[in-house]
């Protein structure tokens, strides 16, 4: 398993707030569905067989960093990351653009990484550490039309980046993109960061600590083991 900065920067991206969608945390879901995105789902157990694959992947890492981190911030980010990208598809498909050639370059980089995985581990690397450049991809190509609508004939990857950004914002306010307050996530702008929506799941000290927003390392192993990850 030669594997060992790509992982660790994406549970760095799924911590501190990388994460990216829309909408707002609802309260009205169906069971078993984490995220609604309009028509689209994506399922409680969809996140959680992501989540244990990913933490299967990484914990050699982070047994070997001596870090344990609650399942709860890889479940929300999780759940954050395949929202955002299902409205990106969605975004991407009314627009008729795709993700573009970085998007495949990181595929195949993560696919090289990861071949010594499991099945399951590598495609959850893959999902997640993925889903930015997907939506990157799609908002870069959607901003490039924007501007040479507007007169901008060739655009730099920066402009349309922050057009595409903007748009992909903007679309999403129109959107029923909510995330389940399970999560701890919620959407603001294109973005799709950590929130306090824990107000029935964290009660006890341990629990609350263990999922504050930067883990102490002794409550988060005092967690159950299938609470835990590292």
């Amino acid at each position: 398993m030669s594997m060992s900065r790509p992982l660790v920067g994406v549970v760095s991206l799924l911590l501190v707030g990388g994460l990216s969608g829309c909408g707002v945390s609802g309260t009205d879901f169906h069971p078993g569905v984490a995220a609604q995105v309009d028509g689209g789902t994506v399922s409680v157990s969809k996140v959680d067989d992501v989540a244990r694959a990913y933490c299967d992947a990484i914990t050699s890492q982070l047994q070997g960093q001596q870090q344990v981190l609650p399942l709860h911030y890889l479940r929300g980010g999780g759940a954050g990351e395949l929202a955002r990208k299902t409205a990106a598809e969605q975004f991407a498909a009314e627009h008729r653009v795709g993700p573009g050639v970085q998007y495949d370059r990181k595929v195949a980089s993560l696919e090289t990484a990861t071949s010594q995985l499991p099945d399951d581990q590598a495609s959850a690397v893959i999902e997640i550490e993925s889903a930015g450049d997907y939506v990157s991809g799609v908002e870069q190509a959607v901003g490039a039309q924007v501007l040479q609508r507007q007169g901008t004939s060739r655009p730099t990857s920066d402009q349309a980046a922050k057009a595409g950004a903007a748009a992909f914002s903007s679309w999403l306010q129109d959107q029923d993109v909510q995330i389940d307050p399970q999560f701890g996530v919620e959407i603001k702008g294109d973005k799709a960061v950590p929130t306090d929506t824990s107000v029935s799941y964290a009660l006890s000290q341990t629990a609350t600590q263990g999922n504050a927003q930067t883990p102490d390392q002794t409550y988060a192993a005092g967690l159950p083991a299938s609470h835990r990850c590292g």
